[in-house]
């Protein structure tokens, strides 16, 4: 048998959508002979979990996306179609990749075969609705530059491309980066110029680097006069920033000489509007290779950017070695059909997954160090701690009853609980491998989407309530990431997490920040409160959420729409007083996994909306342009 003799269909009727509405499957038997009893399972971000209603099959299992059907026949005859009605969804489908997908048949003798599964249609078959925009856009100055820099007047070009010779060549302090940024743009753009040479540099353009204290830090100065080229650059970043943005001038003018050249007369003169500028990338619900990790941090780097956020475990995985607790990989890391972890999005019968050795990640952040990019390492905590409590099941509460509470990924009593006291023995030891490996001033510990009954069904944590004066599943979170603190600050690192850590009471503000996801609003209550903030909402900075309304526009529509102009136009500090303004550290993406199967979803989804972020963290809003941007965003590199 082959996956192409039985094919999965799927189709929404929305007629009844108060209720989550009604999806029928239909698996066709195409192998040209007869189908005897099988299981059916699919991955599905719409959930069809109790009180869901059947018709046709019934459910065997399911677990968040996983789901696993019985059929109501013995036998499916070659030609014949096997049809299962779903009524009674926890929500309604907004776009073709809400239905089915990652289809397998289950065989009595233990057999698997994946089989091809169509993305859903809808009933009655209406307008697909619009899809993504991103316009052409139009540059008035000729320059390839993304972040647009805060001040340009540049008021003369050369004829032609020619590359910069380092005045002062290998011995000049700024070689290292020089080389640094060669290696940068032929990672990015393989088989065309280098920007800089060190050695013989007969033909190129003198360039001379100086330091200037009276920039800022990561600010700099380019001025183009006589042929050469001037760049003085602040005590910080500033120099490679610099760097960057002339290597980026130049592969302009190589790959689209029509539209872009290099500046012969005339001044840039540049800074960040804001400190933090990142994006996060979630590798527990899809698993990517370090190669991929790495050329995502390349791509931050040619957008000046110097964050990234590494969320590396999470109910669907836990992705980063720990000596302590092998188990957390050897269980933790991989999941698939017969594995303590049930296959989730997109994925089919085969195991899914991967981790990352120390010395990997050493060699990683080395990497990302000499780009000028801080890493922010993330353990989801609290709540998404199902791959830790499949790991390690002596951090459940053993009164607590099974499926207490369910997250809204629909995962059972997937938080570690506060009241379990090997829990923080468990955290002492974690954070203790992960300040020694991650030399970043923070750890983030997640904190988000912890069910609202969470631990109340729990004695360890109805004693622990009862001890410490809590009450309610706010207050025990907040007691559990008080601890994480206290822990943190004695290794020496600062607490991060998501906005729902201020909740329940919250944690000292003290050397801590918190990332602002749920609504713009939630920016202006932290700062409020006197939280270091960075601006992180979904409706306009979450890489996941579909770019338009159209059925068949990829994404989630929890957020709503996000399209690259309401990315790119989004004012982060839009709710702020100016005395508030110093608790915004800056903006940040979010690149989640539920809805990127393949590399072409990942840059569909990510760009150009990551330059947009981009943009907004660089450049102030008075220098913004979204038809320039627009047009200088096709030149960005993909992943």
């Amino acid at each position: 048998m082959s996956r192409t003799d039985f094919c999965l269909e799927s189709r929404y009727h929305p007629a009844d959508a108060a209720q989550g509405g009604r999806m029928v499957l239909q698996l066709h038997n195409l192998s040209g002979a007869p189908l005897g009893p099988v299981q059916l399972a699919y991955t599905c971000v719409i959930f069809a979990h109790d009180p869901a209603q059947f018709a046709g099959a019934r459910l065997e299992a399911a677990v968040a996306s996983h789901h696993v059907l019985r059929p109501e026949f013995d036998n499916l005859a070659a030609g014949e179609s096997w049809e299962i009605t779903i009524s009674g969804l926890d929500l309604p489908a907004m776009h073709l990749e809400d239905g089915p997908t990652g289809a397998y048949l289950i065989f009595p003798d233990g057999r698997l075969l994946d089989i091809e599964t169509a993305l859903l249609s809808r009933v009655p078959e209406e307008p697909d609705g619009s899809r993504r925009v991103w316009p052409a856009g139009q540059v008035e100055v000729p320059l390839g530059i993304l972040p647009w820099p805060n001040a340009v007047d540049v008021t003369g070009y050369l004829t032609g491309v020619c590359a910069y010779g380092l005045t002062g060549g290998a011995a000049h302090p700024a070689a290292r980066d020089v080389a640094a940024i060669n290696g940068l743009a032929g990672r990015l753009f393989p088989g065309r110029m280098t920007p800089f040479r060190m050695g013989d540099s007969e033909g190129c353009l003198p360039l001379r680097i100086e330091a200037d204290g009276t920039l800022p830090a990561e600010g700099y100065r380019l001025e183009f006069a006589d042929g050469a080229a001037t760049l003085a650059h602040g005590a910080g970043n500033g120099r490679r920033y610099g760097l960057t943005v002339l290597a980026q001038i130049l592969s302009a003018a190589d790959r689209a000489p029509d539209r872009f050249r290099q500046p012969g007369d005339g001044r840039i003169e540049d800074a960040p509007r804001f400190g933090w500028r990142g994006t996060h990338l979630d590798v527990s619900r899809r698993f990517y290779g370090l190669a991929e990790v790495t050329r995502l941090v390349d791509i931050l780097a040619w957008m000046r950017m110097n964050r990234f956020h590494w969320h590396l475990t999470d109910d669907e995985g836990w992705r980063i070695e720990i000596d302590a607790y092998p188990e957390l990989t050897d269980v933790g890391a991989m999941r698939g059909h017969g594995l303590p972890l049930a296959p989730q999005f997109t994925s089919g019968a085969a195991p899914h997954g991967g981790f990352y050795t120390k010395a990997e990640i050493r060699a990683f952040l080395a990497h990302a160090a000499s780009l000028g990019i801080e890493v922010l390492p993330e353990v989801d905590t609290p709540g998404h701690a199902t791959a830790i409590l499949t790991a390690l099941p002596h951090l459940r509460d053993p009164g607590e009853p099974a499926a207490a509470y369910h997250s809204v990924q629909g995962y059972a009593n997937n938080a570690l609980n506060p009241g379990v006291p090997e829990t923080y023995a468990f955290l002492e030891t974690l954070l203790g491998e992960l300040a020694d490996l991650f030399p970043g001033p923070f750890i983030h510990m997640g904190g988000d989407e912890v069910d609202g009954t969470a631990w109340l069904k729990s004695p360890a944590a109805q004693k622990l309530m009862a001890d410490e004066g809590l009450s309610g599943t706010m207050e025990l979170q907040a007691h559990f990431m008080r601890r994480a603190q206290e822990i943190l600050r004695g290794l020496g690192k600062g607490f991060a997490g998501w906005n729902e850590v201020a909740e329940g009471g919250g944690i000292s503000p003290d050397n801590a920040l918190l990332i602002a996801w749920q609504a713009p609003e939630v920016i202006r209550g932290l700062a409020d409160r006197g939280y270091q903030v960075v601006a992180s909402p979904g409706q306009a900075y979450y890489m996941d959420m579909a770019q338009a309304d159209g059925w068949d526009e990829p994404g989630s529509s929890w957020a709503g729409v996000s399209t690259p102009e309401h990315a790119y136009r989004f004012a982060p500090d839009g709710a702020l007083s100016e005395a508030q303004m110093p608790q915004l550290l800056g903006v940040q993406g979010g690149i989640w996994g539920e809805h990127i199967a393949s590399r072409s979803q990942f840059n569909h989804m990510v760009f150009p909306r990551l330059g947009a972020i981009a943009e907004t963290g660089w450049t102030t809003p008075a220098a913004k342009d979204f038809e320039r941007f627009a047009a200088l965003s096709r030149l960005l590199p993909q992943l």
